[in-house]
């Protein structure tokens, strides 16, 4: 192969590379430390002057979740995806919640990040809004989706999910709260929440009445903190007191799966659900920009209800309220 086009190849890995790392941090330094070498050989390889080894590109790639698919084969029908194994283990989906973390830290860390996400149910970062929430939410998904092996005689208490998943799924929820959002709801997003809470309680799998109540209760105030957000248009529940910008736009059409598309420092990440709870994760860059233009698309034929949609995001979170007061009558009348 002529040496120009290597050099060209690696001059895009280069590119790509610097967009996968936070402004603040000095690639050279980490890639130095990454691969044991000085950092002038870091250098080096950085300006393409010294060739990557193919060990050394396989060491970056799997640090920074590069995918070299979605960097030179964006021609043809052909995706490469990114997902984490998820199997029947208590510790496997340990390791997916600290996987989903790491992907909020880097987020957090890239400037000019911003998140659309079209949710045919409740995000997974507003499930973990609150203690009672996030502990039914993880309890429900290994014991109904992964059938992890200890839950499946095991009814819902407080005190039944390790509190190393609940410190990560707080961190999540506190990470979300500094990305900048946009989100899709419809008319069945928070529906899904409530057919679990009852369909537990139906099938006896709550020790007492009154936690589903409280679960129920506690969606209601994650409701009611999302519905000021959107009034101000910000998150208004960011823990750092910064104001980042959020967007609410409700849909009448079915969105069919949750679909996150990030778009930071204009390159594209694309997440499509799978498994009711594991995602695809791609930076194919073809690819992810038909699921930009699907977003697009989707927002046209959609009505922003945040800032002054004053009337339509009263009705909106109106109905969400009355269908969760609903189930709650209906389980207080059991």
């Amino acid at each position: 192969m002529p040496k120009n086009i290597v050099v060209e190849m690696q001059e895009v890995f280069v590119r790509h590379l610097k967009k996968s790392v936070p402004a603040n941090v000095s690639l050279a330094d980490d890639i130095a430390e990454l691969l044991s070498i000085s950092n002038d050989s870091a250098y080096r390889r950085l300006r393409c002057q010294t060739e990557f080894t193919l060990d050394e590109t396989y060491k970056i790639c799997f640090k920074y979740r590069l995918s070299l698919d979605s960097i030179f084969s964006n021609k043809g029908n052909m995706v490469t995806c990114h997902y984490n194994k998820l199997t029947n283990s208590a510790h496997s989906f340990e390791t997916y919640l600290t996987s989903l973390l790491h992907q909020i830290h880097q987020m957090q860390k890239t400037e000019g990040t911003k998140l659309i996400y079209a949710a045919e149910e409740v995000p997974i970062m507003r499930s973990f809004h609150s203690p009672k929430l996030a502990a039914f939410k993880l309890f429900y998904w290994q014991r109904s989706v992964l059938n992890v092996p200890e839950y499946q005689h095991e009814k819902f208490s407080w005190n039944v999910i390790p509190q190393a998943q609940l410190d990560i799924a707080l961190q999540i929820s506190e990470g979300y709260a500094q990305i900048e959002s946009t989100e899709i709801w419809t008319h069945d997003t928070i529906q899904t929440n409530i057919k679990q809470v009852e369909y537990y309680f139906e099938s006896g799998a709550f020790k007492h009445r009154d936690d589903a109540v409280a679960i129920l209760t506690d969606l209601k105030t994650m409701l009611q903190l999302m519905n000021n957000d959107a009034e101000i248009e910000n998150k208004n529940t960011n823990p750092k007191g910064v104001k980042v910008p959020f967007s609410l736009y409700y849909s009448d059409l079915m969105i069919g799966t949750n679909c996150i598309h990030i778009n930071s420092n204009d390159s594209l990440l694309s997440y499509i659900s799978f498994n009711s709870l594991n995602s695809l994760a791609t930076a194919n860059q073809e690819f992810c920009g038909e699921i930009d233009q699907w977003m697009k698309n989707l927002i046209k034929k959609s009505t922003l209800i945040s800032g002054v949609a004053e009337k339509q995001r009263f009705q909106f979170f109106n109905r969400a309220h009355k269908a969760i007061d609903d189930c709650i009558a209906r389980i207080n009348n059991c």
